[in-house]
């Protein structure tokens, strides 16, 4: 089956977008979370992470109206996120489904703490049996020769590679962290063939948002998931893999735990190779 053809299965559309407009949600809530109650930007923001279980039957109209400003503001708004219109934003109603499946079925257990427990063990045995100490010091040992280092992630996975990043700081070395809503783009395009583009992304969705973009880099790529599409670890110089099943299209302890893990992983033997000097 072909990656598009997949990816419409799963409730996605086809991923053309690139790593900055991977997420309508992220942007909204980025939005939110970054500008002042009754700012106009907050309002807008507010309203449509409100109705975002009903976006594709709002009316501009409508939307202007009870956010107090004009369609050209609401237009202004969409652009400032990287949609060229109204129209455009309202297509990404599929968010919300696809989003709302993940979280529901993830905690949707009887016994949930057991059940959470169980995986969050399965999860950490399988990453120490998919990723030798031989792939830690390797990807270390990129990162320290590296002349740049940058993080790509999208937003859900972006806590963990944030205290990556503190963390390495301490080891005098400073990776740029590139999410959907965070950072900057050009970053990617000034990359050479000395420097290093790690991307996180478990499922393998974000990994493929960003092919278009970094098929433009003459970086080192390396990829960390669950996805073990044969297209993606083609793609990637290295691909470290979390898990020796597929988990495409489902919220997994490995997103949410597994990450974390993985870096405090790379961080320990970066620490051994290069901190104890």
């Amino acid at each position: 089956m072909k990656d598009r053809e997949l990816i419409e299965l799963e409730g996605f559309p086809p991923l053309s977008l690139s790593v900055r407009h991977f997420s309508l949600m992220n942007s909204l809530l980025t939005v939110f979370n970054s500008t002042e109650p009754g700012d106009p930007e907050n309002t807008i923001a507010q309203f449509f992470l409100e109705h975002f279980e009903n976006l594709d039957q709002l009316n501009v109209y409508d939307v202007a109206e009870e956010c107090y400003t004009s369609r050209s503001g609401i237009r202004r708004f969409c652009q400032s996120i990287g949609f060229d219109n109204f129209s455009a934003l309202k297509a990404c109603a599929w968010e919300w489904r696809t989003h709302q499946k993940f979280f529901i079925d993830y905690t949707n257990h009887s016994s949930f703490k057991a059940h959470l427990s169980n995986e969050i063990g399965r999860m950490i045995a399988s990453v120490n049996e998919q990723i030798s100490d031989e792939d830690l010091d390797s990807l270390a040992q990129l990162i320290h020769d590296a002349g740049k280092v940058i993080l790509l992630a999208s937003d859900f996975s972006s806590m963990a590679v944030r205290e990556f990043q503190q963390s390495m700081l301490f080891m005098h070395k400073i990776p740029q962290i590139l999410t959907d809503s965070f950072g900057s783009e050009k970053s990617l395009e000034s990359m050479g063939p000395s420097d290093l583009i790690i991307v996180i992304s478990a499922s393998g969705n974000y990994a493929r948002a960003a092919q278009n973009q970094l098929s433009r880099s003459a970086a080192c790529r390396v990829l960390i998931t669950t996805n073990r599409d044969h297209g993606l670890r083609d793609f990637f110089d290295a691909v470290l893999q979390l898990s020796p099943e597929n988990h495409y299209g489902e919220r997994t302890v490995y997103a949410k735990y597994g990450i974390t893990y993985v870096f405090d992983l790379v961080y320990n033997h970066y620490f051994e190779k290069f901190g104890k000097r």
